[in-house]
């Protein structure tokens, strides 16, 4: 007697319970030898425990739970599991007369060409449910037969386009040469496209009436709405793939078009094209994606329709992802400069990046002032007419009214060109167009006017809790998270000197406070000069030329310049070792002020210093004392004679000179490089995977939203 070939059914369950124990119940009345069964249920991520109560319930079944709650995809795993020569899909909603598996196998076994077939599959009330499949006008597809009663009008064995997969029986030999079935298409139409595949290989599909399983249609399924949503969505998946020149003529033919839900044809026509680009010749491309740009700019912006072939070469993997930083003061050296270059340094090897300034500046320059390699990044200079017009330096905002042209708006238009859009030094009069933006606020400086474009970002971070609070208050608007600068500053140990150091820009307006500063340490002196022997002041920072500041600074040095240094536009070397050599390190920015944007934002210089055992002395507002810990870390004052008696405290008192030093070095280290790394590599990450992933749809969403439109 022959040995009948091993066949392998695969059902899929995705909290199905009830019908798939009913399923495996009719395999076991199958007219065919039990040990030639081979039974496997693919789980769909269920959250009913079907599960363990089907491994309970069938000991000799075997199941695989699957990754994701996509049907074709659990095929796939299925056939890799399969140990026939035949394979069933079988739905677990359907079951199987006796006579089923061993009237298809014996007719396979008749034609080596024919690749699968499937007999009559009726619905309960015994009216037909699908006699192989047909196409129908536009690339619509239906099951032959469909709600007809059963009268014997498909009683004749016949070649078809396509078999309904609810219960059809492969060959191995054919699912190996098609290849995978594609999991794009997650559900429904995945057995038309596939069915087209075996035709352009040569394998007949063959229905096979004296074969009857039943079905109890949409049992297994969330409903109509679900079962509408992916045949719209696939149709699109199928012409892309298989008729490309006809995608174009089925967007007016779609249900998704013709019941206006555009953001669902969108969508499934963003990845139709993904699958355009995928398997279709550059001619044929080339023929297409223009007829369907111009069809698709009538129904959605330019903008829109223009995003789509950047978006997908970083999907497909063509190029990286694009990132634009743009600061209006990177021809600067400062805090907020150094913070998102630091940025720029930590992702320039997963991004395309590229800084946008609008006056002259080099990356080499970026690299000398703030200690980074930026080998990766590039720089490109945007004059702003407007300004440069005026001669002025420094790119002032608040001087745009209403009623003026917006001249920002020329960085607008360069952010298109980009994926992400990073606005690094909040100014908030840039309208972000490109796909992902990201505004970093170290402080809110205006008020809402004319031109403000904040609103438009996809993401606002902020640099401290004070800049949170300032966000909410002057523009109601809540950051997407904060992030502290990083700071690393640590230099090789060097014996203390008598050095109080202020490390600030001698800004035009003076916010650093280098004049009070001044004045604080000469009234030290005057008041304690025995004491004081040996100390000196010394301001270091940044400047442009003819700074009407900075000269002011000057000539109050001139007449007495005793034990009072100015360092300007020193290397970051110089920097570091005067950090190194410094014992206290004052910091006046805020003093006197009433505005809290010329407050210090967060205080950069100040955890530079105190990573240096500098003990610091802050003015007590801003973001000081979110670093500093008064009496522990340093100390915070509010006058400058506060600011002299606690510098007097430590310069008599070496033994807590030396303690608020240790403290200081101590709390530092909550500001250091790895956990802004970890965060900011983290979220980069994340933008990443939602931008240059297609995000198949998973079916339980899909018919929870549906349910709620």
């Amino acid at each position: 007697m022959t040995t009948l070939s091993i066949c392998s059914f695969i059902i899929v369950n995705y909290n199905g319970l009830r019908h798939t124990k009913d399923c495996l119940k009719s395999l076991q009345k199958l007219a065919y030898p039990e040990e030639q069964l081979d039974l496997i249920v693919i789980d769909n991520c269920s959250q009913d425990d079907s599960v363990n109560a089907l491994r309970e319930m069938f000991p000799k079944v075997r199941i695989f739970v699957n990754s994701a709650n996509n049907f074709a995809k659990a095929l796939n795993l299925g056939i890799s599991e399969a140990k026939g020569q035949y394979i069933a899909f079988l739905n677990n909603d359907a079951t199987l007369d006796s006579q089923w598996l061993e009237i298809l196998v014996k007719r396979l076994e008749t034609d080596q060409k024919i690749g699968a077939t499937s007999g009559k599959l009726l619905f309960k009330d015994g009216r037909i449910n699908s006699a192989g499949i047909q196409q129908l006008p536009n690339f619509y597809w239906q099951d032959v037969g469909f709600g007809e009663k059963d009268w014997g009008q498909y009683n004749t064995e016949r070649e078809v386009e396509g078999l309904c997969w609810a219960a059809v029986l492969f060959r191995r030999e054919c699912l190996e040469d098609v290849g995978p079935i594609d999991e794009d298409f997650v559900m429904y139409f995945e057995d038309v496209e596939f069915s087209k595949r075996c035709q352009k290989r040569g394998w007949k599909m063959l229905y096979t009436p004296t074969a009857i399983a039943h079905h109890e249609y949409r049992g297994s399924s969330k409903g109509s709405k679900l079962t509408e949503y992916f045949c719209n969505r696939n149709r699109f998946l199928y012409l892309a793939k298989h008729e490309p020149l006809q995608l174009v003529k089925s967007i007016h033919t779609s249900d998704f078009f013709t019941n206006k839900q555009y953001d669902l044809l969108f969508e499934s026509l963003f990845v139709a094209i993904k699958k355009l680009l995928d398997y279709q010749p550059p001619e044929t491309v080339a023929t297409v994606l223009p007829q369907l740009s111009e069809k698709l700019a009538v129904i959605y912006s330019r903008m829109k329709v223009d995003r789509i072939l950047p978006r997908l070469q970083v999907v497909r993997g063509d190029r990286q992802m694009s990132i634009a930083i743009y600061d209006h003061g990177l021809h600067f050296i400062g805090g907020g400069q150094k913070y998102v270059a630091t940025i720029a340094s930590l992702l320039q090897n997963e991004f395309d990046i590229t800084f946008i300034a609008n006056k002259p500046v080099a990356i080499s320059d970026l690299e000398s002032w703030y200690g980074l390699n930026l080998s990766g990044c590039q720089i490109k200079i945007i004059p702003l007419a407007f300004y440069e017009k005026r001669g002025m330096q420094c790119i002032d905002s608040s001087i745009i009214a209403e009623d003026m042209e917006n001249p920002f708006d020329e960085i607008a238009r360069e952010s298109k060109s980009y994926d992400i859009f990073i606005n690094a030094n909040q100014l908030e009069k840039v309208k972000p167009l490109s796909p992902i933006s990201v505004f970093f606020c170290h402080f809110p400086n205006t008020f809402r006017n004319g031109h403000f474009a904040v609103d438009d970002y996809t993401f606002i971070i902020a640099n401290s809790q004070f800049t949170v609070k300032w966000l909410e208050k002057r523009w109601n608007l809540q950051p997407t998270f904060m992030l502290y600068p990083p700071v690393e500053m640590a230099t090789a140990k060097v014996p203390k000197e008598k050095i109080i150091l202020a490390v600030g820009q001698f800004e035009a307006g003076g916010t650093k406070k280098q004049i009070e500063l001044i004045q604080a340490f000469r009234s030290l002196l005057a008041d304690y000069p025995d004491q004081l022997q040996g100390w000196r002041l010394i301001l270091a920072g940044s400047s442009v030329p003819k700074n009407p500041y900075l000269k002011t600074v000057q000539n109050l040095l001139k007449s007495d310049s005793r034990a009072i240094e100015l360092k300007v536009n020193c290397s970051l070397d110089e920097v570091k070792l005067l950090y190194a050599k410094s014992s206290i390190f004052w910091h006046g920015c805020g003093l006197g002020e009433v505005n809290p944007q010329r407050f210090e934002h967060f205080g950069m210089a100040t955890v530079e210093a105190m990573q240096n055992c500098c003990a610091p002395i802050a003015f007590c507002a801003g973001g000081q004392p979110e670093i500093v810990e008064h009496g522990r870390s340093g100390f915070l004052f509010n006058t400058i004679e506060e600011l002299c008696r606690y510098s007097h405290q430590l310069i008599v008192n070496p033994g807590l000179l030396a303690e608020l030093q240790a403290g200081a070095q101590q709390r530092s280290q909550n500001f250091r490089l790895a956990p802004f790394e970890y965060k900011v590599k983290s979220f980069f990450e994340l933008i990443h995977q939602e931008y240059a992933t297609i995000r198949l749809p998973n079916p339980g969403e899909i018919a929870q939203m549906l349910d709620r439109s």
